[in-house]
């Protein structure tokens, strides 16, 4: 059986969906900032970003299960990417396909270059961008970790 993934925006009602995602522990270990993040804190910068036009936030879904979400931020000529998968569906070879479905969602309405900044620890998500069509754009340091920095641009895909 083929696994069909779809993409839908993020809704409020996504808020504890995102809140589990988010202080699940290897979520936290490849964030930048590793901290257990408060509920209340969560609820206030979920409703902000769903409600941002800066902000594009979708959550991917397999065979109609949330397998994961798909983040855009836009902000000086360009869009970072955030990505996160559920960890019932981590390990299947998801993360790419999750990465391109968002990545075609977001080009289809913008024409910005994504990039992605990657703790250089973060193999899994590195090969998961390169796989995805982005290419390496330069090292970096992100909140003191050693982190590499990747980038897609429209015309690449």
């Amino acid at each position: 059986m083929t696994n069909k993934l779809e993409i839908r925006k993020a809704v409020a009602a996504d808020v504890d969906l995102l809140y589990r995602w988010t202080n699940d522990e290897l979520v936290r270990k490849h964030s930048f900032s590793s901290d257990i993040i408060p509920y209340e804190s969560h609820c206030e910068w979920y409703q902000k970003k769903i409600n941002d036009e800066n902000s594009l936030f979708f959550i991917v879904e397999e065979n109609k299960s949330p397998a994961g979400l798909v983040r855009f931020d836009i902000d000086n000529g360009s869009a970072t990417i955030g990505v996160s998968i559920d960890k019932n569906f981590r390990g299947k070879g998801l993360g790419n396909k999750i990465i391109s479905l968002g990545v075609h969602t977001y080009f289809s309405e913008n024409d910005f270059p994504i990039l992605a900044a990657i703790k250089n620890e973060n193999i899994a998500s590195i090969k998961s961008f390169e796989k995805a069509g982005f290419s390496f754009f330069k090292n970096d340091v992100i909140n003191g970790v050693e982190s590499v920095v990747y980038q897609l641009i429209k015309n690449d895909e």
